[in-house]
């Protein structure tokens, strides 16, 4: 589990404490401000603790739901257009429309048991299309090949919802109409 300095005081009972659970080998200082009860966390975790309001999407979404079989460089993760911009060279930003981050979240383990604010197969469609000439061709090609492998398996009506709360809707929709379903 990680945690903040500030939660590690207030469960060790001060920071000398804190020092003495780090020299024990109980609490591990995973980076500035950030500890665990755990030697090591995924990179994903770390992110997404650090960043709580930020939601996995394209690129490293694309590899969860196995849509792409490319294992990204750098994390995706969206967040909303006012946020402040995350200064990480682990990261490549999406910034949403104001209001549409939580639109279309779920909850996933991934392969290390952690869980992550990422999102459903519907709402990374529309990002997909979105985003469309920020993917290189062949990723692009690809992800939609896979979307439309499981065109059954997704549900219109969602989509169709999301939709609404974004601009140029009327276009996203056909662009998704004639590349996927």
């Amino acid at each position: 589990m990680l945690m903040t300095a500030a939660e590690c005081r207030e469960r060790f009972g001060g920071a000398y404490r804190v020092q003495k659970a780090i020299r024990e080998g109980v609490l591990f200082r995973i980076e500035s401000g950030v500890y665990a009860d755990k030697s090591e966390c995924t990179e994903i975790e770390l992110l997404l603790f650090k960043y709580p309001r930020a939601v996995v999407t394209m690129e490293s979404a694309y590899y969860y739901y196995d849509l792409s079989d490319a294992i990204p460089e750098r994390h995706a993760l969206a967040i909303d257009r006012d946020a402040r911009k995350i200064s990480d060279s682990r990261v490549v930003q999406y910034f949403v429309p104001h209001g549409t981050i939580d639109i279309g979240v779920t909850e996933m383990k991934l392969a290390d048991e952690t869980v992550s604010r990422i999102y459903d197969r519907e709402r990374l469609l529309v990002e997909t299309i979105r985003y469309k000439t920020k993917l290189s061709y062949d990723l692009y090609r690809e992800v939609i090949g896979s979307f439309r492998a499981i065109a059954s398996e997704l549900y219109t009506a969602r989509m169709c919802d999301y939709l609404e709360a974004f601009p140029r809707r009327d276009a996203l929709l056909r662009t998704i109409e004639s590349e996927v379903l």
